[in-house]
């Protein structure tokens, strides 16, 4: 099988995964235990923290100017710890109702949480993109309430690749809270799962409030994730104050270790993960421009275009269900998605992110995702765009 759906899970490193396990072995104490295989346990986990902070630019990432890092069980719920805090601001000083800005980019993991927020009676905002993917701030900007507790847009959208504007789109939050007359601005959040190991992402000088991470998209394990937080938060959930209070339960101190791990090897490589990634980009651009009908989305991306991330590419073939195709690819020996792996599990009709940026339902319908990593080979893309377009010509209808 030729793996070609890294945005959905990355293929551990098994050096990672071993020293992770032989680390649980020898630091089994509880870190919140005052005896020493506690102790010991504790300082493993804070150096599992200083060294996550380090790949993500912060001084020691403990706490301070640059903010800190709790860790958790995985990127949504790092989100929702940020989302479902809103529920603990009703009637908290900024109105009975505290307004929540997203966008319909979003990862399920926020759009599903905002929606369940609607639900409960808070009122929000969705912003669609414009036709290349990305956010407008402006739009956002606009889309604020005097009310506004929380904004949450992606850094990196997970089906198309676009790079959103964090940093234009929290200066356009501050002049718009100026300007509505509020004493300060909203709590910011951002999804960076997709982010982190691709580019450079230092959050702390973003202008953002929050930001959530996973390390099963950076060949770390499934299972762990992690909250950068330079704002106050109240989370929903308490229990026995681990991680600041964050996150209560006992830490996977295996998994932040491992967590802290990849994303140091990540940073390590990202000069020439990036040259690979545009490298293998570019030879799929050009396989997919011989294919008659095949386009990239969004329409008009071209390859080496820097306001998408390289790794992952959406692709339509009109004429032809992006289910079917991926089944075929998969009988032939190919793993493509056609989106996020937890939206497929839904089983629902449509493609709310593709959707979302105007496009017709027949492309967004007839589009697979193809996202590479640093396994991945030229030779894995000239195979895969020979059975691509066999396959495409005899399904087509």
């Amino acid at each position: 099988m030729t793996y070609l759906d890294w945005a959905s899970t990355s293929p551990p490193e098994l050096s990672i995964l071993t020293e992770a396990a032989s680390l649980a072995a020898a630091a089994f104490g509880n870190p919140s235990s005052r005896h020493g295989p506690g102790e010991e346990a504790r300082a493993r986990l804070e150096e599992a923290r200083l060294g996550l902070g380090s790949a993500l630019g912060l001084r020691n990432g403990l706490g301070g100017s640059d903010g800190r890092i709790a860790f958790t069980s995985g990127g949504s719920e790092a989100d929702a710890i940020a989302l479902l805090a809103l529920l603990r601001r009703q009637g908290n000083g900024i109105g009975a109702s505290p307004h929540l800005v997203t966008t319909n980019i979003e990862h399920s993991a926020i759009h599903g949480e905002a929606r369940l927020l609607e639900s409960m009676g808070i009122p929000v905002t969705f912003v669609d993109p414009r036709e290349d993917g990305r956010i407008i701030p402006g739009d956002i900007a606009q889309a604020m309430r005097k009310e506004t507790a929380l904004v949450a847009v992606m850094a990196v959208n997970n089906e198309t690749g676009a790079v959103q504007p964090l940093a234009e789109i929290a200066q356009a939050v501050n002049a718009a809270s100026l300007g509505l007359g509020r004493k300060k601005p909203p709590h910011i959040h951002s999804d960076a799962v997709q982010a982190l190991g691709k580019l450079p992402f230092h959050p702390a000088s973003l202008g953002i409030s929050s930001a959530a991470f996973s390390a099963h998209k950076l060949r770390g394990p499934r299972g762990v994730g992690a909250l950068w937080l330079n704002a106050p938060l109240e989370p929903l959930v308490v229990g026995g104050g681990q991680e600041g209070g964050t996150r209560p339960g006992t830490e996977n101190l295996q998994g932040a270790w491992a967590f802290a791990m990849a994303a140091e090897r990540a940073l390590g490589r990202l000069g020439s993960n990036e040259a690979h990634g545009r490298a293998l980009e570019a030879r799929l651009f050009s396989g997919i421009g011989s294919i008659r009908g095949a386009m990239p989305l969004p329409i008009g991306r071209r390859a080496g275009d820097p306001r998408y991330v390289p790794q992952i590419v959406s692709l339509a073939f009109p004429g032809l269900s992006g289910e079917v195709l991926a089944r075929g690819l998969s009988d032939e020996g190919f793993a493509v998605s056609t989106g996020a792996a937890c939206s497929s599990r839904q089983r629902k009709k449509g493609r709310r992110i593709l959707d979302a940026m105007g496009l017709h339902e027949e492309l967004s319908l007839s589009a697979i995702r193809v996202s590479t990593g640093e396994l991945t080979t030229g030779e894995d893309i000239d195979r895969f765009l020979q059975t691509l377009e066999s396959l495409y010509r005899r399904l087509k209808t």
